[in-house]
């Protein structure tokens, strides 16, 4: 897969039998309509007064006027451009100028809908084979539901191919530079050491020790440097999954710079998932919710708000550094790229999307 490979659907740029993240679980109320474009694809989601989710296609079967301009009427949707009403799987049940006549409505005026689980927190979509949906292929993130953490969620838009923010992601050598006044605290000299990258199922898994860190603003602990430890897997078609931990300094070498000991208690510790959701070739939504371990929330509940703020200031910086590289993207300039150490992570994630993408097209 090229860096962007092609500016139209039929260019084989993402995958449709998976998993996305469309919403937070707590932006859907019950009967409040919510429009997503998901792979090129215009999705409405609504909850019903039972409480479950509903996912079809945003386009009414007659002139492909967005159902979320339109309103609910109990658990049914009505289109506001000629009252065409359809019901939750997506049949039209009325034509109001057809009842008038006392015409049946035709068994093809229906719209698309789409398998939809809520899960950890999060609205997940599945946009493929609806035969080959599986609740099992949804990655085992962690989110604001859980009990051992407390975190804080958003989500930001970007005017970039998601591949590029998968390729952010993926790369651990972009920290000390892009995020030198944010993550870095200053220190690009904290950030040399390689991370392991390795291939696991449907994604990579990535590890790294980061001596001589500075201390966090939030931690609570009196040295100014620790050794930081990371690790996390990032699943298709875009889904973080990151823990990581600030250890008294000597911690990495006693670990011989491998797997964390059980036995280390971290002066203090976080959980991080992101995902991201690409909407069209050029646009995406990035989900992110972070926070510390609940028995530090207890300790002291400005914890999060110092991370939160943290993450943000960091979160923009990215958005900033990949919208540019978008832009230069598109001019199509033909010029070569080079490629570095850092590279690892990104290179080995895009062969097992690619590998995704071509066993779905086989």
């Amino acid at each position: 897969m090229d860096i962007i490979k092609g500016t139209s659907s039929e260019n084989k740029i993402w995958a449709r039998n998976c998993w996305y993240v469309a919403a937070w679980s707590k932006d859907l109320a019950e009967h409040e309509l919510y429009p997503i474009t998901i792979i090129n694809k215009p999705v409405l989601i609504y909850r019903k007064k039972s409480g479950d989710l509903v996912a079809l296609a945003d386009q009414c079967c007659h002139r492909h006027m967005p159902l979320s301009k339109g309103s609910l009427e109990g658990d049914d949707l009505r289109c506001m451009y000629h009252g065409l009403k359809f019901n939750s799987l997506g049949r039209c049940i009325e034509v109001p100028t057809m009842k008038l006549c006392g015409d049946e409505v035709p068994e093809n005026f229906v719209v698309e809908t789409y398998p939809v689980v809520e899960r950890h927190g999060w609205v997940w979509l599945w946009m493929g084979d609806k035969e080959k949906a599986d609740d099992a292929l949804i990655p085992p993130t962690t989110g604001p539901d859980s009990p051992d953490w407390f975190m804080h969620q958003g989500h930001l838009d970007y005017e970039a191919n998601y591949l590029l923010i998968n390729d952010n992601l993926t790369d651990l050598g972009h920290i000390a530079y892009t995020h030198k006044n944010s993550f870095a605290g200053g220190r690009s000299d904290a950030y040399f050491n390689q991370p392991r990258v390795q291939k696991i199922d449907r994604g990579i898994r990535i590890t790294r020790w980061n001596t001589n860190s500075p201390k966090r603003a939030y931690q609570k602990g009196s040295a100014d440097l620790y050794d930081q430890f990371m690790t996390y897997d990032f699943l298709v078609p875009g889904v973080l999954m990151m823990y990581q931990g600030m250890y008294e300094a000597g911690s990495a070498e006693a670990c011989e710079y491998g797997m964390v000991d059980k036995n280390l208690e971290p002066d203090t510790a976080s959980f991080t998932s992101q995902a991201v959701t690409p909407m069209t070739d050029d646009t995406s939504r990035y989900f992110f919710a972070w926070g510390p371990r609940m028995v530090e929330h207890i300790e002291n509940n400005q914890i999060v708000e110092g991370m939160w703020a943290l993450a943000n200031k960091a979160f923009l910086e990215d958005k900033v550094t990949i919208e540019a590289q978008q832009k230069i993207v598109n001019l199509k300039t033909s010029a070569p790229m080079v490629s570095i150490t850092d590279d690892r992570g990104p290179s080995m994630f895009r062969r097992v999307l690619d590998s995704t993408i071509e066993e779905e097209n086989a």
